[in-house]
């Protein structure tokens, strides 16, 4: 099944007939959020959102994506990635959550449909920093940017009660670590205290972020979340 909005089309199944509307709004609703940060126009062809009926079915089709070996088991949390290439979002029905590491079962349904939605919009904001890398024909951040920036602007974070700043440099810079907390802190504090064309322009460089962190970031949101 398909459904279009302004900037995205969705293709799902018959069991997501009861959320594809309540996405596809909240998109509508919250997509200025990653153009306006980013400064890039909309692109005249959407960003394809693919609902997948299962989880067995995500990492199936993830490994295939991504031409992982068949016996590479993806970690329990994971359901939803966005692709450059494909121009195109995978994201995992809520219908089965019950088979990830999410206990949105153990929550009201309205509290499990908020976190869904602000995960679509993760996604969503990796779209739109890919197309910010187009236009200005550069690498990506470093993954504590990347990351970081999608998990700080699709609110998914609640800041009345901010994660602990309780990892290392070097746990930062592992990019096989997934501290989210993490990520969230260090740019909460980057895009709150720095000049928004100097964001940008890190924004265009692993090496630069990188750098950046190593030199000062680091040390100054340590400080700064530490007085709080």
């Amino acid at each position: 099944m398909r459904k279009d909005n302004s900037f995205a089309i969705f293709y799902y199944n018959k069991q997501d007939e009861d959320l594809i509307d309540v996405l596809s709004s909240y998109i509508e609703e919250k997509a200025h959020v990653a153009f306006d940060f980013f400064q890039v126009e909309m692109p005249k062809s959407k960003v394809k959102i693919k609902i997948v009926s299962s989880k067995k079915e995500y990492d199936k089709y993830y490994i295939k994506m991504y031409k992982l070996s068949p016996e590479t088991k993806l970690y329990g949390w994971m359901i939803g990635n966005f692709n450059f290439e494909k121009n195109q979002i995978t994201y995992l029905s809520l219908h089965d959550f019950k088979n990830t590491t999410h206990r949105l079962k153990d929550v009201p349904f309205n509290d499990a449909l908020d976190y869904y939605k602000k995960t679509i919009l993760h996604e969503f904001v990796h779209y739109v920093n890919g197309l910010f890398r187009k236009e200005h024909d550069c690498g990506y951040a470093e993954k504590f940017l990347t990351e970081g920036i999608a998990t700080y602007l699709s609110g998914q974070n609640d800041a009345a009660s901010l994660p602990k700043f309780d990892f290392t440099l070097e746990e930062v810079l592992d990019r096989n670590k997934n501290n989210y907390g993490a990520y969230f802190l260090l740019t909460k504090y980057f895009v709150e205290h720095y000049k928004k064309d100097y964001v940008l322009n890190i924004f265009q460089s692993g090496r630069q972020s990188r750098e950046l962190l190593q030199n000062e970031l680091f040390t100054k949101a340590k400080n700064y979340y530490e007085k709080q």
